[in-house]
């Protein structure tokens, strides 16, 4: 056992886990906790607001195991709320840490300022929120109560809450010597022979197998053993939109997205058609099926999650999918009769034409320009449906089953500063922009210069095929005009494709951050929406 202090601790145990920083706005109750972050190294990017603070920490832990938002009391916690539902929803390990009034100051219930209710408002908020939520009141549990909060996370893939009072930020705490223990699943081995005993010899019989990728296995970390899986017994692959580019998208194998109706016909049809159909790790969500256009025959479907494996009708409990991929992977490797073939990625050509842009051309320019040196988030509405057309060159973040928009630009923050191999290109619609924009010069202000899309079709288009009204027209911005503001970057207003294709080459080769505005026409909607909008009207 050793001393320590509550900061030194959380940084010890994020360290552990891979994360190096944090994101977050500071206030008075946080102030020490920040300075001392910030002593011990562990700088906290300050955003232009708590709510990107809490999405770029949200695309750090999506790429890095875990993230973390740091604000203060009240007026900052609860605006984090929002974005800590996301992570709930997607299975994202994100910790919130907020400062807090002194336990002295406590006594006598006092009206101190950000206070609502009582001292255990925010707390009481975020116990529906979070997985596991602790205030760090008393010295002598200070320590197992980190460790608690942030084992829950990791073990449950879901945030947790941290809140640490003003006066509780220097006093000496005493915490384990050896670094955080994350015991492994159990796991039934029994279970777990007969599970890949079965898939194998249903594999074995079939020449229309298919692999579905699920966020999950990108969660715990299994993209290497699943791509190799596909290789070795030459399964085509198809990943869920929450787990775009799990899968290389140009690799020969590549099915693209499956999404229900909103996938083009062809990966429906190999998805639908599957038999059997392996799934790993996927999250049947409304959005994430396509608006439940999704039509499975669930004898034919092998579905391992994070818990269990079903085979057909058949269940095995206390089989987890970390430890059934690699024991599937094993059984594959056993039974190979010769080397896998060389897979080259396809590449993609587009030739720009001088005619008006549309959502599909916008797309059809980025596959073509892009390459492994990017990375893409997209927003939700017409820019992720439409993204299911898009074979990106590697992998993509989206708030894809919660869909809150403002998500992408914030979000490049975060992915800029987990992995700075890779250029953030963002695709987003000009009604999400108007949320968190200005997020823009928080990220080059941390050195993260992204490419930036914006398809500005005069509001949200994607309602407008719902039920349009005048609650779907927004204040029209001359986005490309923001790096005038900022003082950094460069703008550029499209209309035609060939201006697209001339600003994109631009913005790629250039170092400095970029605001494309992409005119499209305000009802013109990508062929995965209508895909989607068709389908929904048979259905209803």
């Amino acid at each position: 056992m050793k001393t320590t202090t509550i900061a030194a601790h959380l940084v010890q145990r994020l360290r552990e886990l891979g994360t190096d920083e944090g994101f977050g706005i500071v206030g008075d109750f946080a102030l020490r906790l920040f300075g001392r972050f910030d002593d011990l190294g562990f700088p906290i990017r300050i955003t232009a607001d708590e709510q990107g603070a809490a999405f770029a920490a949200d695309a750090y832990a999506r790429i890095r195991r875990i993230g973390l938002v740091a604000v203060t009391y009240g007026v900052g916690g609860l605006k984090v709320a929002n974005a800590t539902a996301g992570a709930w929803a997607e299975q994202v390990p994100l910790l919130v840490v907020s400062g807090a009034p002194g336990m002295s100051e406590r006594q006598n219930d006092p009206m101190l300022h950000h206070k609502v209710k009582t001292f255990d408002t925010q707390i009481d908020v975020f116990r529906d929120l979070t997985v596991a939520q602790a205030v760090l009141s008393e010295p002598l549990t200070a320590s197992r109560e980190i460790d608690r909060v942030i084992g829950a996370m990791m073990r449950e893939q879901r945030p947790g809450y941290i809140e640490v009072p003003r006066d509780m930020v220097d006093v000496t705490i005493i915490a384990s010597d050896g670094p955080l223990e994350l015991p492994a699943p159990f796991v039934n081995k029994e279970a777990l022979a007969e599970a890949v005993r079965l898939v194998m010899a249903r594999l074995d019989g079939s020449s229309n197998s298919v692999l579905l990728a699920g966020v999950m296995a990108w969660r715990r970390g299994l993209r290497s053993d699943l791509l190799e899986l596909a290789e070795i017994l030459e399964l085509p692959v198809a990943t869920t939109s929450l787990a775009k580019g799990l899968f290389p998208e140009r690799h020969p194998l590549s099915l693209g997205v499956y999404m229900g109706a909103v996938s083009p016909h062809s990966a429906v049809k190999a998805v639908e058609g599957a038999d059997p159909l392996l799934a790993f790790g996927a999250l049947y969500t409304d959005l994430t099926m396509g608006g439940f256009t999704a039509h499975f025959d669930l004898a034919r479907v092998i579905n391992c999650t994070d818990t269990r494996v079903h085979v057909g009708l058949t269940v095995f409990e206390d089989v987890p999918l970390s430890a059934f991929l690699p024991a599937l992977l094993s059984a594959g490797r056993s039974r190979q009769t010769s080397a896998s073939r060389d897979y080259s990625f396809r590449g993609c050509d587009f030739l720009p034409q001088a005619i008006p842009l549309t959502v599909e051309s916008v797309f059809s320019c980025l596959e073509a320009k892009l390459d492994e040196r990017h990375g893409v988030i997209v927003e939700p509405g017409d820019s992720l449906f439409a993204s299911v057309d898009f074979a990106g060159p590697g992998w993509c973040l989206t708030s894809g089953y919660y869909a809150t928009m403002g998500y992408s630009v914030p979000a490049a923050i975060g992915m800029g500063k987990a992995d700075p191999t890779r250029r953030p290109v963002i695709v987003t619609g000009d009604g999400a922009f108007l949320m968190m924009g200005f997020e823009l010069a928080a990220a080059h202000f941390h050195g993260v210069n992204p490419v930036v899309v914006i398809l500005d079709n005069d509001g949200y288009g994607t309602q407008r095929l719902l039920l349009d009204g005048p609650f779907n027209d927004i204040p029209t911005l001359n986005t490309e005009r923001l790096p005038d503001v900022i003082g950094a970057g460069k703008g550029y207003l499209c209309t035609s494709q060939t201006e697209f294709w001339q600003a994109l080459q631009a913005a790629v080769a250039d170092e400095d951050f970029a605001i494309i505005r992409a005119k499209v026409p305000k009802n013109q909607s990508s062929a995965a929406l209508r895909r989607l909008t068709e389908a929904l009207a048979k259905k209803v």
